[in-house]
């Protein structure tokens, strides 16, 4: 499909190969042309990732971007588990199985994408936590969420979404609500500063659909805790 654009407010909407790309805040246009990096972050679990879907965003990916990570939830999934009620070898037994059917899908993915899947990087997200460039930007992340009251709605927020395909309508408990925010302050860092992390000149985080983080984050904010200016955001969606 030929690549068309089109202003929608002050995005910039892309549609390309049947991909539609909406990258947010002033940085992130210039970041998606220059086309150093670009992330993926993938959901542990979400019906959205599969392996189509997949493989069609990173040959996207590949013809835009230098280098292409992939970077998979694998963090606190049988503390969650646990919170809405199951026991322990119950809870260990569901994380395995979500972490063993997103790693197929990738592995599928990646096949379906060919030779260009050599400049793709896949690694879990437990990867990344005792390394000293991610532990600079959580401790950033946590210090700012003491005292910016916007961050930690926003948080609080992907927190209640996330819960919220568990439970319905239900309301979190005080523990659920803690064991979801671990789960949503162990990405928080690869949305701030990815290229301080990665060791990347600059990058692109990608995922299906606009965060309450992403919204916030890559706003004009006139305070409070900012993306690294090489840091950029877009909404990368398949068009079924």
């Amino acid at each position: 499909m030929a690549e068309e654009t089109m202003q929608c407010s002050d995005v910039l909407i892309q549609t390309d190969q049947d991909i539609e790309v909406q990258p947010h805040g002033p940085q992130s246009q210039a970041l998606l042309e220059k086309g150093d990096h670009a992330l993926f972050g993938v959901s542990t679990g979400n019906s959205y990732f599969s392996r189509e879907r997949m493989a069609r965003a990173l040959s996207w990916a590949t013809t835009r971007f230098e280098a292409v990570d992939v970077v998979y939830a694998d963090l606190f999934l049988d503390s969650v588990s646990e919170a809405l009620g199951h026991d322990p070898d119950s809870a260990r037994r569901s994380a395995s199985k979500k972490l063993e059917g997103v790693r197929r899908r990738l592995r599928g993915a990646l096949e379906d994408v060919g030779d260009a899947a050599t400049r793709v990087r896949c690694r879990p997200l437990s990867a990344f936590v005792a390394e000293p460039a991610y532990q600079e930007v959580n401790a950033r992340t946590q210090d700012a969420l003491r005292t910016d009251m916007e961050l930690r709605s926003g948080r609080e927020q992907m927190a209640h979404s996330f819960l919220g395909h568990q439970l319905g309508s239900a309301s979190p408990t005080a523990a659920q609500m803690k064991v979801s925010l671990d789960y949503v302050d162990a990405e928080l860092p690869f949305i701030i500063d990815t290229p301080h992390i990665l060791g990347v000149t600059s990058s692109v985080h990608c995922y299906h659909s606009l965060m309450s983080l992403g919204r916030l984050l890559f706003s004009d904010r006139a305070k409070g805790l900012r993306p690294a200016v090489n840091q950029g955001y877009a909404v990368v969606a398949c068009q079924d």
